[in-house]
């Protein structure tokens, strides 16, 4: 005997089988029991919610002999024939299939003919959004005014596509997706049934990736029973192609560190193990929101996101890291990220540079890091306040003495770049930004990613330096591409400027040194007694 799937198999036949829409349920149950059955019913609502379980339970219940509070018998002659699919007064159609004019037209053909052996002759219709407005056409007269013994139920996901002349004839099911804890319920009755033995984690994180669909659970779950007879997170997680939690969480912890070369070993370290970087793009965000979630509802998480106990206590100690700003700004990075790495030609390029990002915020020069700063140290003198009011201060432990080492690298450093102001008063680093910002909309994309990975050094004399690698500067320094930043930051400064592009550590001659060149240079074409050097004073001309 063929295998069935276990969707198939843990299909519901009844009412009181199915899991979740219990207010649905109830207004159906209601219905059969008092034998006001309407004409048309629309079911909406995401894949695997119970669309077409439902119609089918209800197609069954009003053609029952003898209906046992709203459910079918199931032995009855008209409840065997439909559970064998014998008979012919149920008739189902997918309308993604079954789209023209003449299919519709074909159908409804037989709408005057009674049933053959029940009450009424029911029409499922699946995916009914996939119709064409001609077929809708034909549709619509008949729902208008059926046979007494016809019963329409429409099923669609996208319940947005239909013309509002169908959604006023028929009454409106919106089915919503089912709770994580009654799709493990199930899930525990699928694997016992199936004589597996599976972790309570494993089950939970299938839930959780069937987003409240429970066709979709079922058939992951099938997949791990093919997989040996024990079924457990690292099977689950290995099929889904996610990340285990405690990688959530060091990955999470170096953002917070600012730790870029732990950064970058994560990502090398996930890499190498297999997975997808869309998929770790998507379970960041999900782990970043769990934290907004703790830091918003603390002491509500097991309810909130159906975690445990213990896994509760450690988000709300991660969420104590970082403010609410911080969060959502990597939230939104993140997740912008994971639209983005559907059409990235190097997702792992694209993914390295939105963690660099995330992680090195502190370089970005604008308003949003600034608030994130400023919160951070209000967060910071409000715990020190904290403590020292409960007498419990003390010396900061070892683990702590990281941002002192960050604070104390910059006195290594070299000098700060020179500011120059331009003729309309504008510093040369808003020159440089609306450069940046111009290239980043749309007049060279690629060129201001390379500038990013680089470094602008300043401007003196109206030249504008920049500093990066050998490959970006070989690009750079093309004729085309010179030009457009000379005449975007000319535009900025309001009068005309140079680009001088180098690499890292090149030596620059400073003006003293070009000028002591260009003498030496005219003494040599012209002869120095030929050369009358005049030297302006302080304070003359």
């Amino acid at each position: 005997m063929a295998y069935t799937a276990l969707y198939r198999q843990w299909r519901p036949t009844t009412f009181s089988e199915m899991v979740g829409q219990e207010h649905l349920i109830t207004a159906l149950r209601n219905q059969v029991t008092s034998g006001r059955i309407a004409h048309a019913y629309l079911f909406c609502g995401s894949r695997g919610t119970g669309k077409t379980s439902a119609a089918k339970i209800l197609a069954r219940a009003v053609n029952c002999e003898r209906p046992e509070n709203g459910d079918p018998c199931g032995e009855c002659d008209s409840c065997r024939r439909l559970l064998r699919e014998e008979s012919l007064d149920v008739i189902e159609m997918d309308a993604a299939s079954n789209s023209t004019v003449d299919q519709m037209r074909d159908l409804l053909d037989n709408v005057i003919y009674p049933p053959q052996y029940g009450k009424y002759k029911v029409y499922i219709v699946d995916e009914v959004h996939m119709l064409s407005n001609s077929a809708f056409n034909a549709l619509l007269k008949t729902l208008e005014e059926p046979p007494a013994h016809v019963v329409f139920i429409l099923a669609t996901t996208d319940p947005q596509k239909l013309p509002a002349t169908i959604l006023s004839r028929c009454q409106r099911y919106d089915f919503g997706r089912i709770p994580a804890d009654q799709i493990v319920q199930r899930l525990r009755e699928a694997a016992d049934g199936a004589g597996r033995q599976a972790e309570d984690k494993a089950l939970y994180r299938i839930a959780r990736s069937a987003e409240g669909g429970m066709r979709d659970a079922l058939s992951l779950l099938d997949m791990c029973i093919g997989y040996g007879e024990e079924i457990t997170d690292d099977l689950v997680r290995s099929l889904l192609g996610t990340s285990d939690a405690a990688f959530l969480f060091r990955f999470t912890e170096a953002l917070g560190e600012e730790d870029a070369a732990a950064v970058m070993r994560l990502i090398d370290e996930l890499m190498r193990s297999g997975r997808e970087p869309i998929v770790f793009a998507r379970d960041m965000s999900e782990h970043l929101r769990s934290l907004l979630v703790a830091k918003a509802c603390p002491g509500e998480l097991p309810a909130l996101l159906d975690v445990t106990e213990d896994a509760a206590r450690e988000l709300e100690g991660q969420a104590d890291r970082f403010t609410e700003t911080r969060l959502m700004s990597m939230q939104e990075l993140f997740m912008g990220t994971e639209t983005s790495l559907r059409y990235a030609s190097s997702p792992r390029n694209a993914l390295e540079a939105a963690a660099l990002k995330a992680c090195l915020r502190t370089g970005e020069e604008d308003t949003a890091a600034l608030r994130q700063r400023v919160e951070e140290l209000e967060q910071t003198v409000r715990r020190l306040t904290e403590q020292l009011a409960a007498g419990a201060w003390s010396a900061p432990a070892p683990a702590q003495t990281k941002p002192e080492k960050k604070t104390a690298e910059p006195a290594t450093k070299a000098a700060p770049r020179p500011k120059e102001q331009t003729a309309g008063g504008r510093s040369s680093d808003t020159v440089w930004k609306d450069m940046m910002i111009a290239l980043r909309r749309g007049a060279d994309i690629p060129l201001h990613a390379m500038l990013t990975s680089g470094k602008f050094i300043g401007c003196r004399d109206g030249v504008y330096r920049w500093e990066g690698d050998k490959v970006y500067l070989a690009v750079v320094q093309k004729q085309e591409k010179q030009a457009l930043i000379e005449r975007l930051l000319s535009e900025g400064a309001g009068a005309p400027v140079t680009f001088e592009p180098s690499l890292p550590g090149q030596e620059k001659k400073t003006a003293g040194e070009s000028e002591k060149e260009m003498l030496s240079q005219l003494q040599e074409a012209f002869g120095r007694e030929n050369l009358l050097i005049q030297e302006e004073l302080p304070g003359e001309g």
